[in-house]
Protein backbone atom coordinates (compact mmCIF):
# COMPACT_ATOMS: atom_id res chain seq x y z
CA UNK A 1 0.00 0.00 0.00
CA UNK A 2 3.25 2.30 -0.18
CA UNK A 3 3.22 4.51 -3.19
CA UNK A 4 6.28 6.41 -4.51
CA UNK A 5 6.01 9.95 -5.33
CA UNK A 6 8.21 11.98 -7.13
CA UNK A 7 9.07 9.88 -10.54
CA UNK A 8 8.80 12.30 -13.41
CA UNK A 9 5.86 9.81 -14.89
CA UNK A 10 3.60 10.81 -11.92
CA UNK A 11 4.25 14.52 -12.89
CA UNK A 12 5.42 17.50 -10.43
CA UNK A 13 2.34 16.76 -8.34
CA UNK A 14 0.50 13.73 -7.07
CA UNK A 15 -2.82 13.93 -5.71
CA UNK A 16 -4.61 11.88 -2.62
CA UNK A 17 -7.68 11.95 -1.27
CA UNK A 18 -7.13 11.61 2.64
CA UNK A 19 -10.50 11.45 4.16
CA UNK A 20 -12.74 14.30 2.94
CA UNK A 21 -9.75 16.30 2.09
CA UNK A 22 -7.22 16.35 -1.52
CA UNK A 23 -3.73 17.01 -0.74
CA UNK A 24 -1.27 17.22 -3.82
CA UNK A 25 2.41 15.89 -3.07
CA UNK A 26 5.28 17.59 -4.92
CA UNK A 27 8.35 15.65 -4.65
CA UNK A 28 11.50 16.77 -6.26
CA UNK A 29 15.34 16.35 -5.97
CA UNK A 30 17.85 19.21 -6.19
CA UNK A 31 20.83 16.57 -5.17
CA UNK A 32 21.84 13.82 -7.67
CA UNK A 33 24.55 11.80 -7.19
CA UNK A 34 25.18 12.09 -11.13
CA UNK A 35 24.40 14.36 -13.71
CA UNK A 36 21.16 15.59 -14.87
CA UNK A 37 20.71 13.50 -17.87
CA UNK A 38 21.02 10.29 -15.99
CA UNK A 39 18.07 11.27 -13.80
CA UNK A 40 16.19 13.05 -16.71
CA UNK A 41 12.48 11.54 -17.24
CA UNK A 42 13.09 8.79 -14.13
CA UNK A 43 12.41 11.96 -10.90
CA UNK A 44 11.15 14.92 -10.73
CA UNK A 45 13.59 18.23 -10.98
CA UNK A 46 10.98 20.70 -10.57
CA UNK A 47 11.19 22.80 -7.77
CA UNK A 48 9.08 25.90 -8.95
CA UNK A 49 5.56 26.00 -8.08
CA UNK A 50 5.04 28.39 -10.88
CA UNK A 51 5.61 25.75 -13.50
CA UNK A 52 3.76 23.03 -11.98
CA UNK A 53 0.51 22.17 -13.74
CA UNK A 54 -2.31 23.87 -12.85
CA UNK A 55 -5.56 20.83 -12.99
CA UNK A 56 -7.65 19.55 -9.88
CA UNK A 57 -7.94 21.74 -6.86
CA UNK A 58 -6.13 20.46 -3.86
CA UNK A 59 -6.88 21.47 -0.12
CA UNK A 60 -3.15 21.29 0.81
CA UNK A 61 0.07 21.13 -1.17
CA UNK A 62 2.65 19.30 0.70
CA UNK A 63 6.45 20.09 -0.97
CA UNK A 64 8.60 16.68 -0.58
CA UNK A 65 12.11 18.73 -1.47
CA UNK A 66 15.31 16.54 -1.74
CA UNK A 67 17.83 19.30 -0.96
CA UNK A 68 20.19 20.98 1.40
CA UNK A 69 24.07 19.65 2.33
CA UNK A 70 24.27 16.78 4.22
CA UNK A 71 24.91 16.27 7.69
CA UNK A 72 24.48 19.55 8.67
CA UNK A 73 21.71 20.31 11.20
CA UNK A 74 20.92 23.82 9.84
CA UNK A 75 20.17 24.39 6.18
CA UNK A 76 22.04 27.02 3.91
CA UNK A 77 20.30 30.60 3.27
CA UNK A 78 19.45 29.33 -0.46
CA UNK A 79 17.37 26.37 1.31
CA UNK A 80 15.69 28.88 3.30
CA UNK A 81 14.83 30.92 0.04
CA UNK A 82 13.42 28.44 -1.66
CA UNK A 83 11.06 27.45 1.73
CA UNK A 84 9.98 31.01 1.52
CA UNK A 85 9.58 31.07 -2.21
CA UNK A 86 7.64 27.27 -1.98
CA UNK A 87 5.27 28.80 1.21
CA UNK A 88 3.98 32.26 -1.15
CA UNK A 89 3.24 30.12 -4.19
CA UNK A 90 1.12 28.36 -1.74
CA UNK A 91 2.64 25.34 -0.46
CA UNK A 92 0.82 24.70 2.83
CA UNK A 93 3.48 21.75 4.57
CA UNK A 94 7.13 21.42 2.88
CA UNK A 95 9.08 17.73 4.47
CA UNK A 96 12.19 18.50 2.97
CA UNK A 97 14.90 15.55 3.52
CA UNK A 98 18.57 14.64 2.15
CA UNK A 99 20.50 16.04 5.13
CA UNK A 100 20.61 12.77 6.89
CA UNK A 101 19.91 14.58 10.18
CA UNK A 102 17.38 16.50 11.57
CA UNK A 103 17.01 19.93 10.94
CA UNK A 104 14.58 23.24 12.73
CA UNK A 105 10.91 23.04 12.00
CA UNK A 106 9.51 26.56 11.34
CA UNK A 107 6.30 28.25 10.14
CA UNK A 108 6.44 30.85 7.49
CA UNK A 109 3.04 32.77 7.36
CA UNK A 110 0.22 29.82 7.01
CA UNK A 111 3.13 27.29 6.19
CA UNK A 112 4.94 24.63 8.05
CA UNK A 113 8.69 23.74 7.51
CA UNK A 114 10.11 20.77 8.36
CA UNK A 115 13.78 21.38 6.79
CA UNK A 116 14.95 17.64 7.82
CA UNK A 117 13.48 15.21 9.75
CA UNK A 118 17.18 12.84 9.87
CA UNK A 119 17.04 9.70 8.66
CA UNK A 120 14.21 6.67 9.25
CA UNK A 121 15.98 3.35 8.20
CA UNK A 122 20.04 4.28 8.51
CA UNK A 123 22.49 5.34 5.83
CA UNK A 124 24.60 3.59 3.91
CA UNK A 125 27.57 4.27 6.53
CA UNK A 126 27.39 1.25 8.53
CA UNK A 127 28.91 2.73 11.75
CA UNK A 128 26.96 6.03 11.37
CA UNK A 129 27.93 8.57 14.33
CA UNK A 130 25.27 9.46 16.84
CA UNK A 131 23.80 12.73 15.51
CA UNK A 132 23.20 11.05 12.50
CA UNK A 133 21.01 8.10 14.25
CA UNK A 134 18.41 10.78 15.69
CA UNK A 135 15.36 11.54 13.96
CA UNK A 136 12.06 12.52 13.67
CA UNK A 137 8.07 11.44 12.64
CA UNK A 138 6.27 14.98 11.91
CA UNK A 139 2.22 14.59 12.42
CA UNK A 140 0.04 17.09 10.68
CA UNK A 141 -3.18 17.78 11.78
CA UNK A 142 -4.60 18.87 8.60
CA UNK A 143 -8.26 21.09 8.87
CA UNK A 144 -11.32 19.95 7.57
CA UNK A 145 -13.81 23.27 8.61
CA UNK A 146 -15.09 24.92 5.52
CA UNK A 147 -13.46 28.46 6.57
CA UNK A 148 -9.84 26.96 7.37
CA UNK A 149 -9.76 24.07 4.68
CA UNK A 150 -6.42 22.68 3.90
CA UNK A 151 -4.43 24.89 6.99
CA UNK A 152 -2.34 23.12 9.50
CA UNK A 153 -3.68 23.35 12.17
CA UNK A 154 -1.42 21.65 14.67
CA UNK A 155 1.59 19.54 14.28
CA UNK A 156 3.82 17.52 16.31
CA UNK A 157 7.80 16.62 15.93
CA UNK A 158 8.29 12.41 17.77
CA UNK A 159 12.07 12.28 18.19
CA UNK A 160 13.78 8.83 18.45
CA UNK A 161 16.97 7.40 17.95
CA UNK A 162 17.95 4.65 15.84
CA UNK A 163 20.09 2.36 18.63
CA UNK A 164 21.72 -0.97 16.89
CA UNK A 165 20.55 -4.24 18.12
CA UNK A 166 22.71 -6.49 16.97
CA UNK A 167 22.49 -6.68 13.04
CA UNK A 168 18.90 -4.34 13.62
CA UNK A 169 17.93 -1.22 14.30
CA UNK A 170 15.45 0.02 16.61
CA UNK A 171 13.39 3.11 16.77
CA UNK A 172 13.48 4.26 20.56
CA UNK A 173 11.67 7.66 21.80
CA UNK A 174 14.02 10.17 22.97
CA UNK A 175 11.98 9.89 26.29
CA UNK A 176 12.61 6.17 26.78
CA UNK A 177 16.64 6.76 26.49
CA UNK A 178 18.30 6.48 29.63
CA UNK A 179 21.90 8.43 31.27
CA UNK A 180 24.50 9.89 29.34
CA UNK A 181 22.92 9.46 25.82
CA UNK A 182 19.45 10.38 26.55
CA UNK A 183 21.05 13.81 28.00
CA UNK A 184 23.35 14.31 25.06
CA UNK A 185 20.17 13.64 22.90
CA UNK A 186 17.91 15.90 24.63
CA UNK A 187 20.77 18.49 24.21
CA UNK A 188 21.02 18.13 20.62
CA UNK A 189 17.38 18.35 20.04
CA UNK A 190 16.96 21.52 22.24
CA UNK A 191 19.96 22.94 19.87
CA UNK A 192 18.39 22.46 16.69
CA UNK A 193 14.65 23.05 17.65
CA UNK A 194 14.89 25.13 20.77
CA UNK A 195 12.29 24.33 23.67
CA UNK A 196 9.31 24.59 21.53
CA UNK A 197 8.85 21.72 19.25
Amino acid sequence: GIRSIGTAAGGPVERLAVGPLTIGFAAFTLWRNAGAAAFAGRVSMQADPARWPRGAAVDLTCAVPHWDWEFRHFPQAATRALARHLAAQGVGLIAGHHAHVVQPVERIGKALVAYGLGDFLGTAFARQPWPGRMGGILTADISADAGTRGAIAAYRLHPFMRLRAGDHERLVPVEALEGALRQKVTARFVAVFGNGN
